[in-house]
């Protein structure tokens, strides 16, 4: 069969199967290898420290071991570079003794591979390095023409320079970056959809068509200069996603009063389903009947689930072991 075939045939299996595919045959692995590197995506923890090689000699720093082989397979085979579509890299380093090293192998990442994926669309990058680092180092700079998405967490340098870079960009997602952007006017004109706290939202969709909204943050606030903010883009907003954030109905009124014309809403209502459901929660579901009314448009409301529920089932096996099942006033069960 021409490669051709090979490859349309190939592209309806699982990443699984077309590793062993790939053991068939050269002219298979050829074939696999590039539809397998279109897709990297590895989430990884990263040790307290790495095993030795040798018996006696101290502990290694703690490196992310299945980054670096794909990172050099990538490195030593730019034909495969040149496959990946879609590049997400995500590390949990919460148990890390010292991030130095990986701060290195991070700072690498972007300046050496990252500049060489040409034909990268989405790229996600969460290395957990924002806490352990302060400050934070600036970014490298890189520039890919056909990236439209980028998500970027646990960096924490200044992000300007990457965004002007990619005027072509459409989805941006940055979680952990509570400074305010420093866009200029013609920065990222044609973003579609943003996720990351208010303060950034209220610093990016002005002049910008963003239809799709996503917010994060610990506190259940959002002050009246953000929320004129959101409501300044060239588009009207007509997603909101509020799960990142606990919501209140207070909070909500303050969204109406700005965002009225928002089609699909997604909230996170704390204590929906514990045993408070038949007290406050009822209470604040009740509530929400006035704010809702204010959406004029609004046509979705999904209630996303918290974990409260999960907490209270873990702290009760731990006084009961014998405990199996739980079912909450909202028929609930776990």
């Amino acid at each position: 069969l021409p490669n051709e075939i090979l490859d349309a045939v190939f592209d309806h299996l699982s990443q699984d199967t077309l590793t062993r595919v790939a053991l068939v045959s050269r002219r298979w692995r050829a074939v696999a290898e590039r539809l397998i590197y279109t897709s990297v995506v590895i989430s990884e923890v990263v040790p307290r420290t790495s095993p030795t090689v040798f018996k006696g000699l101290p502990t290694m720093p703690a490196v992310p071991a299945l980054t670096l082989r794909c990172c050099e397979t990538l490195s030593s085979y730019p034909h495969l570079a040149d496959a990946v579509r879609r590049f997400h890299l995500r590390w949990q380093t919460a148990s890390v003794e010292s991030p130095a090293l990986l701060l290195v192998v991070a700072q690498n990442i972007v300046q050496t591979l990252v500049p060489t994926l040409a034909h990268l669309e989405s790229l996600d990058l969460a290395f957990g390095l924002a806490e352990h680092v302060r400050p934070a180092p600036p970014l490298p700079p890189f520039r890919l023409p056909a990236l439209r998405s980028l998500a970027l967490q646990g960096i924490g340098a200044p992000l300007e320079p990457v965004l002007r870079a990619h005027p072509a960009l459409q989805h941006l997602k940055l979680s952990d970056c509570p400074r305010p952007l420093r866009l200029r006017a013609d920065d990222v004109p044609h973003l579609a959809s943003f996720r990351g706290c208010p303060a950034q939202a209220a610093a990016v969709l002005p002049g910008r068509p963003v239809q799709a909204l996503g917010l994060v943050g610990d506190e259940p606030f959002v002050s009246e200069r953000d929320l004129a903010g959101l409501a300044a883009g060239s588009a009207p907003l007509r997603s909101l996603d509020l799960s990142g954030m606990s919501v209140t109905p207070t909070l909500l009124r303050d969204v109406s009063r700005h965002l009225s014309h928002i089609e699909w809403l997604k909230v996170r209502l704390a204590l929906r389903h514990t045993l408070h459901y038949a007290l406050s929660g009822i209470r604040l579901l009740a509530a929400l009947t006035t704010v809702l009314g204010a959406f004029r448009n609004l046509r979705g409301l999904d209630l996303s689930p918290t974990n409260t529920e999960m907490h209270l089932c873990v702290a009760w096996t731990g006084a009961c072991p014998s405990l199996r099942r739980v079912v909450f006033p909202s028929r609930t069960e776990w």
